[in-house]
């Protein structure tokens, strides 16, 4: 006979107190098997004494709940699971960090929040040493952490079996693992960066020099709030914010995106990841509100690192930079299809190095040469809208439109801006020319689904979200044998959770 629904609801409540989690929906066979499970192993008599020792703040008590926790929760994972945001470590947060701190302590901290059995803090650790071979020099620490205690042991051994490798390459395992039968084992030396720890993020106090949490550069925390309720994934990414060094970084999964909930980071926008930003200068109320551009994948692959800044202080650099509208040269110098492609091949590349006032001037430059030039209006729009000049990014716009009546990249951009502004309505329309210029833009579909959820429209939300589920499994069996459908995994898991919810 199973535990009772009265029982259950009140361990999911002592649970959910203790920890964050959110099991308001959680119930069935698995919630059964789970609660059974972890009773049957704490040695008590009876379920009110289960239930009990749940409920005391003792020792005991918070091994029995990160034990039940453990159950609850999935712990599958692998080495460098979302590639795409390993390629932003490796290509461009890491090496920033590395040159700041070659010229002063060659001191670098980074936590691996909710590591699970490891191959995420192994990973780094990986990315650490293809980046800094005499790493020995230098004073790296990284902490991992987890709820799960048979997870951490896991971790600590540091042995893996095939499946964990998905998608590596053979040079990695060679360099980095010796294989004995079918277990793959870390090298001793690359494991000595690692502290393993228990730690639980939302009752555990953080940042603190107790257990390590202070002064992060880098903190990687994926596919870990999304079993939080609101109010505790609120609490923990302002404990993380707390818990970085000025310029730090933070990293989360694809489905934990929500821009309530970073309200204090600045957001670099990358074409398949975005990533949050401790800076110093505080984010205004209009710059809050556009963090939300970043939780979408990147108009164009141009915008590699754009970051959402001030903006107030942005404005002031826009006056110097480029102008605060469309240009309509009078005489329109003539030049060759090359001559606006690599001046067009500078810009973006000035876009990748963050500098944005010579990118414009390129782009500016462009349409002199070639007033019709609907890309390079596009690239003046983004780079307004992520300072957070929303009326030039909207002129902008209005000029590629102009210029093609076609371009999918102005409309969705408009979508976006509206969508900030709360005019779901009107980003609903802009939508839907996105998806008619191209009827395979997932996201744009994810997008219709998410505007008509906000206008209680949940019949045409389900529509619009069941077609990029399809598209997004299609997508998925065409690339199976690649690392190129983690995303679209992830993002049909958020389409199916919201859903669910409707």
């Amino acid at each position: 006979m199973g535990i009772s629904e009265k029982y259950l609801e009140s361990i999911k409540a002592i649970v959910s107190k203790r920890s964050g989690l959110n099991l308001e929906g959680r119930k069935g066979q698995s919630l059964q098997t789970a609660v059974s499970t972890a009773f049957s192993a704490s040695g008590c008599n009876t379920i009110e004494d289960y239930i009990y020792l749940l409920s005391t703040p003792s020792y005991q008590s918070r091994i029995e709940v990160d034990k039940l926790i453990s159950l609850l929760t999935i712990k599958e994972t692998y080495f460098f699971r979302d590639r795409h945001q390993f390629d932003v470590l490796k290509k461009f947060i890491l090496p920033e960090i590395i040159n700041k701190k070659r010229a002063a302590d060659k001191k670098i901290k980074i936590w691996s929040a909710g590591c699970a059995t490891g191959e995420e803090a192994y990973s780094i650790t990986i990315a650490i040493f293809e980046l800094i071979p005499a790493v020995e020099s230098w004073d790296i620490s990284l902490l991992a952490t987890d709820i799960d205690s048979d997870a951490l042991s896991i971790a600590q051994k540091g042995e893996f079996k095939k499946w964990s490798f998905r998608g590596v390459s053979e040079d990695i395992i060679k360099r980095y693992f010796t294989i004995e039968d079918d277990t793959y084992r870390i090298n001793d030396r690359f494991k000595k960066l690692i502290t393993f720890s228990a730690l639980n993020l939302k009752e555990d106090k953080f940042p603190s020099i107790f257990n390590n949490t202070n002064n992060m550069d880098i903190i990687m925390c994926r596919n870990v709030t999304i079993y939080f309720s609101r109010e505790a994934t609120n609490e923990v990414i302002n404990k993380f914010y707390n818990s970085l060094n000025e310029g730090g970084y933070l990293l989360v999964g694809h489905s934990e995106h929500f821009s309530e909930y970073y309200k204090k980071f600045a957001v670099r926008a990358f074409p398949h990841t975005i990533v949050y930003q401790r800076l110093e200068t505080p984010l205004s109320s209009q710059q809050q509100g556009m963090n939300q551009l970043g939780s979408y994948p990147g108009l164009t692959t141009a915008f590699k690192g754009v970051v959402f800044r001030n903006a107030q202080k942005e404005t002031l650099v826009i006056e110097k930079g480029y102008p605060s509208g469309p240009l309509h040269p009078q005489k329109a110098r003539k030049a060759s299809d090359s001559e606006e492609t690599i001046i067009f091949q500078e810009a973006v590349q000035l876009i990748k190095e963050n500098k944005y006032d010579e990118a414009a001037e390129r782009l500016v430059e462009i349409l002199e040469l070639n007033p019709m030039n609907a890309r390079a209006c596009v690239m003046l729009a983004q780079i307004s809208a992520n300072r957070g000049d929303v009326q030039t990014a909207l002129k902008w716009c209005e000029e590629a439109i102009k210029i093609d009546n076609l371009c999918l990249d102005a409309y969705y951009l408009l979508s976006l801006i509206f969508q900030d502004s709360g005019n779901f309505a009107k980003a609903a329309l802009l939508l839907k020319k996105v998806v008619y210029i191209n009827p395979s833009h997932v996201i744009g579909y994810f997008d219709l689904g998410m505007v008509h959820k906000k206008m209680n429209m949940n019949t045409d939300a389900k529509r619009y979200f069941g077609i990029a589920k399809e598209l997004l499994i299609k997508e998925s069996k065409i690339s199976a044998e690649s690392l190129e459908n983690t995303y679209s995994a992830e993002l049909i898991e958020l389409i199916e959770k919201e859903i669910a919810s409707l």
